[in-house]
């Protein structure tokens, strides 16, 4: 655009492309609709007649729908884009720049929190503007400390981050939202690392300030501030508040770079009850007054608290329009569109508005009357004030700042309050319209208007039509981003108070038509009104969703046929709008998925939250029975919520909105009037109806598709944002939800087709039974039987698969109800021996679970020490003293996981050096590095010196200490959690600490852990009596501090909570190779197969990390009517000293103290098994008692795995003996849990239970084939029969679908096939040496053994299995077994390819081998896959030169078993007669054919060694 004198503009304004070509469009469009409201004059039915009354219904909302498509016209017909020239600016005025000064608004710390709003005032703060410029005002309407106080940390932070900002000139200037994007540069990677460590620890110190709900005194002494709030203060009730926090007049205002800081002034306005205040319009009224004092910036520009500043160049391109020479003196305010950063990928809410903010708004903005908008605009302060446009005479409007006030900041701090009291607005003409007699008297202040919900639109209206003009712009950098709601009920019910706000707008004075006619263009007017008038579109859009349906299935057409030429226009406006519309929202952004969510959202907005407005207005508050009420939107959600957002899943359940009742309301009219149509149509085979309807059934099936996500939330999902079934759902909201595993229906199918070839394997066996003569017919029936135990055992397996469910946890609304009623948590740790369970890793397991994200007081911690060593009773001690620094640092800095030497570990790794530590973090690591030393030193010299000695009462009870089998109870209460005096160095309670070793005497049985875990029982429920036990081994450490939280959720759920006796974590290890080398990482277990037993109401208990209700324990059966209340605090009451209370203690962990009860049977764990914790587990489901497997996000508790084979063998011995003798017992799930529990469950434990059995057909498997491969005998169906189909679909399927599920749960290719090498160990040897044990204990020849896996091994083993090599050093008979099987199958291979060669050569015949691979396939297979399966066996037993080869007693051994297994009689004589044979077959010319014969069938075989 030109310019006067040459003067090159500062914004140019271009006009949209293609709107003649539209215009040309809308005309057709015209055309249709004044042919379709000429069809409803001309058809009208006649009085009588049957859809008389629908049929005028159709005719008026048709004629409202055209009228309104006119309005909306307005906003297409003419489309103007702005862009500014910034650097013409800079060159021009860049020593004249205005003062301007930035309004950010929150009101309730809760749905708005504090650390979304500094981030908003920070990258308000770093906008590239001269600071001295720039003053950012915060109006707080909750009046909240927390606010002022994270401002007041803001404040601190902007220092480092405001020079950070202009230094590397990063966008966006939100620190969250930097930090969330950041892709690290190094040439700035220090420099980012520390501005994001301290934005970090101001996160944290913030958070934790509003987690403990209060501002501690030492923060509150740093600033005067903090004395306008006393215990009178509250959200509704308390006086002004301006605190000037930084004075951008003082020169000492500085940053850290030497450079000006801007003005940051907090405010929280004057309320009292008796005193309106005008919601948000108040509170920017009040700014603009107290802002006039301070600073008096010429340009305001106003934000939501969530609506952060995305473009630092956003006020230098505003001040483009306002300091334009030609134009800029009548603009009024630039408005910018309102972007969100949260927007899904397809919108699923429909607020990406592109079509309003790339079309619509521009639109408006042809006519000089841009909206405002209520955020993201910068005004002419005295545009605000109530001055009416006028044009200098030639003179240029100067809208430099001319402020220069000398008043002391305490001096400008009184003044300004005086303008926030409630009582300055009183007979003033603040909020309302200026009339021409005050602007005479120049009585002009009036700020924004009062008395709607929209009060920004009604205030731009009022200015323009004052003769100002105003603009829109949409830079190609948004300008600024705010938050979106994230579900539905808070969507439709912002919309409801924008319809409402717009539409009383239309009511009032203040309507465009009336008030702004002769002020404003006619466009303009249009253009208002397109908003203005949403709500009245919900009738006749609720018309067209309700009358429709309803006739269709009556049988009464309100369309014309198809046949008729009335149908075309009809078809043409329906179809030609709808695909402008798509291709409108296409060229502005949109994807089809979008558009669609967009139409979905127009319906639903149309007949709810419109609906509701238009009620309100029309008739609610004409009748005085309700008032103007302003509903903040709020920020934040709860995680399940957020999950399903992004998962783009619509929300409803969260509400109980009678808005969801009509939605779904509707959407179920129109489902069972197409159905019902249908069916009708159908039965009367009325098939000339149907062209009749044609139009209903169109509109209705569309309405059918468009509710899809309502039907799935009414019938499909079973989450917690379904919609209810019924009122009453809408008042429970769940601690848990519960879902089901994707893809169950396909993997039932493929299991099924699985089972189909089972079954024809076992067809071909008893079909192909050797004859009696026969060799091989033995063998052959135990292969029989060896795949009738694999084929039930795959059967068993399918209850861990068939109905898998997943949990989650919403841990928020179990804060919100049940904070103050939290019950006691009492932890139970147990250790068995300081040497191979050092205490160091005891104590940071112990210190873990000491410093979780709950109340301290109701947390107490229980060490059992059944080797009773005074060395883990002196590393306890240390970490009671540790625990005062170590507790509140972890909470302060919420760090992750809370065990010091993992924790420590973690940062080491994250970080360059010690140098990125805080000095919190390098003081907590010296002091833990301390702790660690002194317990090492006293660990190497294998006692406690006297001098450690004489510092606690404890070490005296050592004095008659004989033996860790022979021993008196030692008990010590190391921290009393009763003690007020038992505080951390923050002042803060301190969990309960004890430590247990309870008496052992040689001729008393101790039953091992289980023993240990019934005296803490009792013990505990004398000292703390918690509700809730968790169980914990010593090396598996809590890895997530709110796991306590996420298990009371299952608990303590109103509907549910009361069914479940235990919450079971997975086993996780942290020291597992990449590859897994053992497969310690159990992860298929972990990962599927748990959850396939939780879909039966019932994971095992597996002894650690078990959140357990006591009572359950303690025996008691489930009641439906009797639920266990777990809010009760803790009642037990103490009398006398702590040594004496100690001493009383004592007899509960005596030896004697079970006898003659039924501890061990009915009450507490099982005795008896060497897996307690199983058989505990089954008794308590089939006492009714459900329970839980929770496999969190992140994990809840980290152990150590075994590092070496001879480890992992003995360990899994002991578990599947264990679970075998379960299986003998009584406590069989297979009759003992009969009717019990359900059958799924029953046949999960079994999979269990059955481990040790399965030796013997894995064995079989290992060993014949083989060895029979070697003699030449076929034992499976040969390549090219049909029955070789079978075996090769179930090997393939079976291990296809092992690795894909392996991969799933996150491991790798190598992982999976290490997890078939243990697999096939633990069979052949662990299994086979627990079947025996167990066999041998059922007739009495031995008795359980409770085995202690070791956590620690030399440094060379730890430096081999860190290199995945496998470990064997040792002379166990299962490694003896394991190389015996290795060798078998290694020299039957050999055997069998040097054989076959040998024949091939000497007869001179390669079709020979074809015929041998082909009846041999399988066995050579078979024999392949177990060669190489133990690829690293024969490394150890041959080439490795290492301590962790096979020793070599045990390589010669096994070399002389397996050679004697494979050079059996029968064998050498099949070998030696096959050569002498291939020599006279060589000599006399036999055919290859009749020799090869020989070679391949058993019964010529047979005859062979007849001869």
């Amino acid at each position: 655009m030109g310019s006067d004198q040459g003067v090159q503009p500062l914004f140019e304004t271009k006009e949209g492309k293609g709107r003649v070509a539209y215009r040309v469009f809308a005309a057709t469009i015209m055309v249709g609709i004044c042919l379709i409201w000429l069809y409803r004059i001309e058809q009208v039915p006649r009085a009588g007649e049957e859809g008389r009354w629908a049929w005028i219904g159709m005719f008026m909302a048709e004629l409202w729908f055209g009228l309104y498509w006119i309005i909306t016209q307005s906003v297409r017909w003419k489309v103007l884009y702005s862009s500014t020239f910034k650097d013409r600016l800079s060159l021009r005025y860049e020593d004249k720049l205005p003062g301007v000064d930035i309004f950010v608004c929150t009101a309730d710390p809760k749905i708005e929190p504090p650390t979304m709003v500094i981030n908003t005032i920070l990258s308000a703060m770093s906008y590239n503007y001269p600071p001295e410029k720039l003053s950012v005002y915060l109006s707080d309407d909750g009046g909240s400390e927390f606010t002022f106080y994270a401002l007041l940390e803001a404040s601190n932070f902007s220092k480092y981050w405001v020079p950070f900002c202009k230094k590397f000139n990063v966008e966006p200037r939100n620190p969250e939202a930097y930090f969330a994007q950041v892709i690290n540069d190094n040439d700035i990677s220090q420099e980012l690392s520390d501005i994001k460590k301290k934005y970090d620890d101001m996160k944290n110190r913030i958070e934790s300030a509003i987690t403990k709900g209060r501002i501690s005194k030492e923060m509150k002494d740093q600033h005067k501030g903090f004395l306008e709030w006393n215990d009178e203060v509250t959200k509704q009730n308390h006086q002004s508040i301006v605190q000037i926090i930084i004075d951008g007049k003082d020169i000492n205002a500085l940053d850290k770079e030497g450079c000006r800081l801007p003005t940051l002034t907090y405010m929280a306005r004057e309320k009292r009850p008796g005193c309106p205040h005008n919601f948000k319009a108040g509170a920017i009224n009040a700014l603009i007054r107290v802002s006039s004092e301070i600073s008096n910036g010429s340009i305001i520009l106003k934000l939501d608290c969530d609506m952060y500043a995305n473009n630092a160049d956003a006020i230098r391109e505003a001040l483009c329009f306002f300091m334009d020479e030609k134009r800029g003196n009548e603009i009024a305010f630039v408005q910018h569109p309102h972007w969100f950063s949260n927007i899904t990928k397809n919108d699923i809410y429909s607020y990406y508005n592109n079509v309003i903010h790339e079309l619509e708004l521009a639109g408006i903005s042809s006519y000089n009357a841009a909206m405002y908008c209520g955020t993201g605009c910068f005004h002419r302060r005295e545009s605000l004030s109530g001055r009416k446009y006028f044009k200098y005479h030639g003179e240029k409007r100067d809208i430099e700042t001319k402020k220069n006030d000398e008043r002391t900041v305490h001096q400008l701090e009184e003044a300004s309050k005086a303008l926030a009291n409630c009582g300055y607005e009183k007979n003033t003409q603040w909020g309302k319209e200026v009339s021409f007699l005050l602007l005479l008297l120049l009585i002009i202040k009036m700020g924004l208007v009062y008395g709607c919900a929209v009060e920004d639109i009604v205030t731009g209206l009022a200015i323009q039509c004052r003769g100002w003009k105003s603009m829109f712009y949409n830079p190609q950098r948004k300008a600024f981003l705010g938050v979106a709601p994230t579900t539905l009920d808070i969507s439709l019910v912002q919309y409801k108070r924008w319809a409402e706000g717009m539409f009383q707008i239309f009511f009032s004075k203040y309507c465009p038509f009336i008030y702004g006619h002769g002020k404003i263009k006619l466009g303009a007017q249009m253009g208002y009104c397109v908003y203005l008038l949403w709500a009245p579109m919900s009738l006749p859009t609720l018309y067209y969703v309700i009358v429709p349906p309803l006739c269709l299935l009556r049988g009464i057409s309100l369309f014309p046929e198809a046949s008729s030429p009335w149908f075309i226009p009809f078809a043409y406006v329906f179809i030609a709008k709808n695909i402008y519309s798509f291709f409108e929202a296409l060229s502005c952004g949109s994807t089809p998925k979008i558009w669609w969510n967009l139409q979905r959202m127009m319906i639903i907005k149309r007949t709810t939250a419109f609906l509701f407005a238009f009620v309100d207005v029309i008739i609610v508050k004409p009748l005085g029975l309700s008032q103007t009420a302003f509903a903040v939107t709020a920020k934040v959600v709860t995680e399940d919520v957020s999950k399903r957002y992004e998962q783009e899943i619509m929300e409803f359940g969260s509400s109980s909105s009678i808005m969801f009742t009509i939605l779904g309301t509707l959407a179920m009219l129109n489902l069972f009037c197409l159905v019902g149509a249908a069916i009708l149509k159908m039965i009367l085979q009325d098939f000339r109806a149907l062209e009749n309807s044609i139009c209903q059934v169109f509109l209705c099936g569309t309405m059918v598709l468009i509710n899809f996500p309502v039907y799935e939330a009414m019938f499909i999902r079973k989450d917690k944002g379904r919609l209810p079934f019924s009122g009453g759902d809408n008042d429970y909201v769940p601690l848990f939800e519960t879902r089901k595993g994707k893809g169950r229906a396909v993997y039932r199918v493929f299991a099924v087709s699985i089972f189909v070839g089972i079954c024809l394997i076992w067809g071909y066996r008893v079909s192909h039974i050797p004859s009696r003569n026969e060799n091989g017919r033995w063998v052959w029936f135990g292969l029989l039987a060896a795949e009738l135990w694999f084929g039930f055992y795959w059967v068993l397996t399918q209850a861990l698969r068939w109905n898998q469910v997943y949990r989650s946890t919403f841990k928020d609304n179990l804060s919100q109800r049940y904070e103050k009623e939290l019950p006691g948590v009492d932890i139970f740790v147990c250790t068995a021996d300081p040497l191979m369970e050092p205490p160091i890793m005891v104590i940071n397991t112990v210190l873990s679970v000491m410093s979780y994200d709950y109340p301290p007081k109701k947390l107490s911690v229980y060490l059992s020490d059944d080797a009773g060593s005074e060395l883990t009773f002196y590393a306890l001690m240390e970490a009671s003293h540790f625990s005062k620094h170590w507790i509140p640092f972890s909470r302060k800095f919420n760090v992750e996981p809370r065990s010091p030497a993992a924790y420590f570990d973690s940062i080491s790794e994250d970080s360059l050096g010690d140098h990125s530590l805080s000095e919190d973090q390098v003081a907590a690591k010296k002091l833990y590095e301390e702790m660690e030393n002194r317990i090492q030193a006293a660990t190497n010299l294998g006692r406690i010196s006297e001098e450690i000695k004489m510092k606690h009462k404890g070490f005296s009870q050592w004095d008659a200490y004989s033996s860790r089998h022979d021993h008196d109870t030692i008990l010590q209460i190391l921290i009393d959690g009763k003690d007020p005096l038992a505080n951390d160095i923050e002042g803060c309670a301190l969990p309960t600490l004890v430590y247990l070793a309870r008496e052992k005497r040689p001729q008393h049985p101790h039953n091992f852990k289980a023993g240990a875990l019934n005296s803490l029982i009792r013990v505990s429920s004398k000292i703390s009596n918690g509700p809730v036990i968790l169980t914990v081994d010593c090396d598996m450490y809590s890895n997530n501090s709110q796991s306590v939280r996420d298990a009371l959720c299952f608990f303590m759920d109103e509907e549910k909570g009361h069914e479940v006796a235990f919450v079971q974590y997975p086993q996780t290890f942290g020291n597992v190779t990449k590859n897994e080398m053992y497969s310690s990482s159990l992860r298929v277990i972990r990962d599927i197969e748990f959850h396939g037993l939780d879909g039966y109401g019932g994971p095992f208990y597996i002894g650690t990390g078990c959140f357990h209700r006591r009572e359950i324990l303690l025996g008691r059966e489930f009641c439906k009517e009797n639920k266990i209340v777990l809010k009760s605090e803790n009642d037990t009451k103490r009398e006398g000293s702590v040594p004496e209370f100690e001493e009383e203690l004592k007899s509960l962990a005596s030896c004697s103290y079970e006898k003659n009860t039924q501890w061990g049977e009915e009450i507490g764990l099982k005795y008896g098994c060497p897996v307690e914790d199983v058989i505990t587990g089954i008794s308590i489901n089939c006492k009714g008692w459900k329970s839980v497997y929770f496999n969190s996000g992140r994990t809840g508790f980290v152990g150590v795995a075994a590092t070496t084979l001879p480890q992992t063998l003995v360990q899994h011995k002991r578990w599947s003996e264990g679970d075998f003798q379960i299986l003998l017992s009584k406590y069989s799930p297979a009759w003992y849990a009969y009717g019990r529990i359900s059958f799924g469950l029953q046949l999960g434990y079994c999979c269990y239970c059955l481990w040790a059995p399965n030796c013997l057909a894995t064995l079989f498997y290992s060993i014949v084939p083989s060895l029979y491969l070697l003699r030449g005998i076929s034992l499976f169906p040969p390549g090219t029969s049909l029955w070789f189909v079978p075996f090769a679909y179930v090997m393939f399927a079976k291990y296809t679908y092992s690795l894909a599920e392996f991969l799933s749960s996150g491991g790798t290719i190598l992982g999976w096939w290490n997890d078939q090498r243990i697999w096939l160990y633990k069979r052949t040897s662990s299994y086979l040496f627990a079947f025996i044990d167990t066999l041998l204990r059922s007739v009495g020849f031995s008795e359980s053994a409770f085995v202690i896996t070791a956590k620690v091994c030399d440094q060379d083993v730890s430096a081999r299995y860190e290199k995945e090599i496998m470990e064997f050093g040792d002379s166990s008979s299962m490694f003896t077994i394991l190389a015996t099987l290795a060798l078998v199958n290694l020299f039957s291979l050999i055997g069998v390819i040097s054989k076959k060669v040998y024949v091939a050569a000497a007869a001179m015949d390669r079709a020979i081998n074809v015929r041998v691979v082909d009846t041999m396939l399988l066995q050579i297979l078979l024999c392949g896959l177990l060669v190489l399966i133990n690829w690293p066996m024969y490394k150890g037993l041959f080439s490795r030169k290492d301590n962790g080869k096979m020793p070599s007693s045990l390589t010669a051994k096994s070399l002389v078993l397996a050679l004697s297994a494979c050079l059996s009689r029968d064998a050498i004589a099949w070998f030696e007669l096959n050569i002498s044979y291939n020599t006279m077959a060589g000599e006399i010319g036999i055919g290859s054919s009749t020799f090869s014969a020989n070679v391949i069938t058993t019964e010529q075989n047979h005859s062979l060694y007849k001869l």
